[in-house]
């Protein structure tokens, strides 16, 4: 074995190439994936519980002319088991009952991809550092007499795809995280921060847990003021609670066929159109060192730089390779994660030019209510601040709200730079409730602090 957690490039290759000689379908492809995590759950002021594991998925996909293919899924390496993977796939792609799709007679050959470097070798360190970071970091909410909640997690993944054909496939990552809540004891005020990165020495574990006791201290004693119609600053880590779901919204079948708030009813899409803001972009790219990710899609296809949104203008969206095949346009999945840009002003400087509104620090609770217009429900969390003549007046308790991404993004007073949001931790069975975008790791999501008019608090909310 390599001296890194995860297996290299030569080991998913060799591995794979054993199973191709295993089988005799017509199209065969491989995927591997590995990963390595080690996570740390804080309640009460103490370690909750240590979730180290190892997960190896090997998904073997073959098929028989122009037949639909199947895949079948396992964690074992060994030659039987990866033997009898293979003999299994192929008894169901002969028996399969269908219709063929033309794509899957097309092969995939040897491909270029985009050059991506998500790996960081202090973040395997920091498997080994973590347990300092947390005792620290439950220390400092302590010492303050508040209670300590949070999580830390320290991941490293790799993934490769081969087939019959040449193609071959590999990446790896690394990505850290590390939040905290800080929360009075008598439950009547809470703060939260935290942060994400590939790399773990950019990662200020103290700073986190000092940040959450602020927002605490200062959160003490809300009051409550009117609901309604109100500027709304928006920090990232609230914003990219509100936006993360829209990835979905650019792919360009749903869009065509009057699914998402892209679409111009009854049928067709809006690009060329303006959506947004005007200084508003969102683009994608596998090599951003911050919001990078896997450089294939889609059995091996490369994944494109694509830029969604260019000064609020919606100009791509997202063709699958069976509709790009059917409407002659340029491939690339739905987007895994985006930068939004378009501003510089700080979160002070917002606060300087608000006469009134609500500093909102944190969002929860959400719900996508509207698929068709994006509406989504919440509630503030953990630091709602009044704001008035320029600077923060008091805390005040926190709002229940519905509204859209597609609505405050076209009513932005203001935009900050953009930055990596951290999510917090999602429990296994939630991701698997929700989809892949809600497990951990998350998406990593670049975007700036936001103030926005007519952000719409509909209610009172008894969340802290």
């Amino acid at each position: 074995m390599s001296d890194t957690p995860i297996l290299t490039q030569e080991q998913t290759r060799e591995l794979g190439h054993k199973i191709l000689r295993m089988t005799t379908a017509d199209t065969v492809d491989i995927e591997l994936v590995h990963t390595v995590r080690q996570i740390t759950r804080i309640a009460g002021s103490r370690v909750l519980t240590g979730d180290d594991g190892e997960e190896l998925s090997i998904r073997v996909t073959g098929g028989y002319g122009l037949k639909g293919r199947v895949s079948i899924e396992t964690n074992q390496i060994d030659d039987t088991t990866l033997q009898a993977a293979v003999t299994r796939a192929e008894g169901l792609a002969r028996a399969f009952v269908g219709a063929p799709h033309s794509l899957l007679s097309i092969p995939i050959g040897a491909q270029q991809y985009l050059p991506v470097d998500l790996w960081r070798d202090a973040s395997i360190a920091a498997l080994q550092e973590r347990p300092a970071a947390v005792a620290a970091m439950i220390d400092v909410v302590r010492s303050a007499g508040l209670v300590a909640a949070g999580f830390v997690g320290v991941m490293a993944r790799c993934a490769a795809v081969m087939n019959k054909d040449g193609l071959e496939s590999y990446y790896r990552e690394t990505d850290c995280e590390c939040t905290m809540l800080a929360r009075a004891e008598d439950g009547t005020s809470s703060g939260w921060h935290g942060q994400a990165n590939r790399d773990w020495a950019k990662i200020d574990p103290h700073l986190v847990a000092a940040t959450a006791v602020d927002i605490a201290q200062r959160g003490a004693n809300p009051k409550a003021v009117e609901p309604g119609r109100r500027v709304a600053i928006l920090t990232p880590i609230a914003v990219v609670q509100l936006v993360h779901l829209m990835t979905d919204a650019f792919d360009a079948s749903a869009t065509d066929n009057g699914g998402t708030p892209f679409s111009k009813h009854p049928t067709g899409n809006k690009l060329g159109l303006r959506v947004f803001d005007r200084r508003l972009t969102m683009s994608s790219d596998p090599a951003d060192l911050e919001g990078g990710y896997r450089p294939d899609f889609y059995y091996g296809m490369p994944e494109p730089r694509m830029t969604w949104v260019e000064n609020g203008i919606l100009t791509n969206l997202a063709y699958a390779p069976w509709y790009a095949m059917v409407t002659g346009k340029p491939y690339a999945g739905d987007p895994w994660s985006f930068r939004l840009s378009g501003g510089t002003t700080s979160i002070d400087e917002m606060i300087k030019a608000c006469p009134e509104g609500i500093l909102v620090n944190r969002v929860s609770n959400l719900e996508l209510s509207n698929r068709a217009n994006g509406m989504v429900t919440g509630v503030t969390r953990d630091g709602c601040f009044l704001v008035k003549h320029g600077k923060i007046d008091q805390p005040v308790k926190n709002f229940r709200f519905s509204d859209s991404p597609w609505f405050f993004l076209n009513n932005i007073l203001a935009m900050g730079t953009p930055v990596r949001a951290a999510f917090g931790y999602t429990p296994p069975a939630a991701a698997e409730d929700f989809g892949d975008e809600t497990a951990w790791p998350r998406r990593p999501m670049i975007v700036p602090p936001m103030m926005v008019q007519d952000f719409n608090f509909t209610s009172l909310a008894e969340a802290v």
